[in-house]
């Protein structure tokens, strides 16, 4: 039985590997601006590959990977009430990596906009359909162990971000240690999320309050 679900999930790694390689050449070569890599590169690397497994191999609908209505304004509720506690978390987690807390969302909206909000919302959309609708649900529909599938889900969404990490912010130390925390929490907490609900949608509100912040 092991053998078998290690074999059964050999195409869902395949695929997250591709998609790390493949990520990880554009963060190397190509340095675009944001609104490309968030608009353009990622929904072509992340999202495309998991829209073309799923519905050419497995001949499954978007519904398997979380792109559903159902229980959509429970959703919402239950992702904007964790969302503000994953803006405190982000909050904390400014001070510790700059030893003070400022918070000045005028001064935000006044140089980015809305332009802020719809990048968050590009960057979560992407990020969680990969992470939390495909790899993280496949691992768990293959082994039907939620802790286990939400350990090594958590760990590859981390993992993800080691090419940014090396070819643009370069955090160092405790702000290192920090990102690779608070990306881990955050991973863990859109698992539970995505099972109690069965929608992406309160995983990628709480995603998008954690980059805004």
């Amino acid at each position: 039985m092991a053998k078998q679900t290690d074999s059964s999930l050999e195409p869902i790694y395949r695929l997250w590997g591709w998609v790390l390689f493949t990520w990880s050449l554009y963060r190397y070569f190509l340095k675009l601006p944001e609104w490309v890599d968030e608009f353009i590169a990622k929904p072509l690397v992340f999202v495309a590959p998991v829209l073309w497994y799923v519905l050419k191999k497995e001949k499954r609908t978007l519904e398997s990977v979380g792109l559903t209505g159902k229980n959509f304004f429970n959703s919402v509720y239950i992702g904007l009430g964790f969302g503000m506690v994953f803006a405190i978390e982000g909050i904390a987690a400014h001070a510790i990596k700059y030893g003070s807390v400022d918070v000045n969302p005028i001064a935000a909206f006044r140089d980015y906009g809305f332009f802020l909000i719809v990048i968050s919302l590009a960057t979560a959309f992407s990020e969680e359909v990969l992470s939390r609708g495909f790899i993280f649900n496949r691992i768990y529909e293959k082994t039907k162990n939620l802790p286990y599938a939400a350990l090594i889900g958590s760990v590859l969404f981390v993992l993800l971000h080691i090419p940014i990490l090396v070819t643009t912010t370069k955090l160092t130390g405790m702000t290192l240690v920090l990102f690779f925390v608070t990306d881990l929490v955050l991973a863990l907490a859109n698992s539970m999320l995505f099972v109690y609900t069965g929608s992406l949608v309160a995983p990628i509100l709480v995603h998008i309050f954690w980059n805004m912040t």
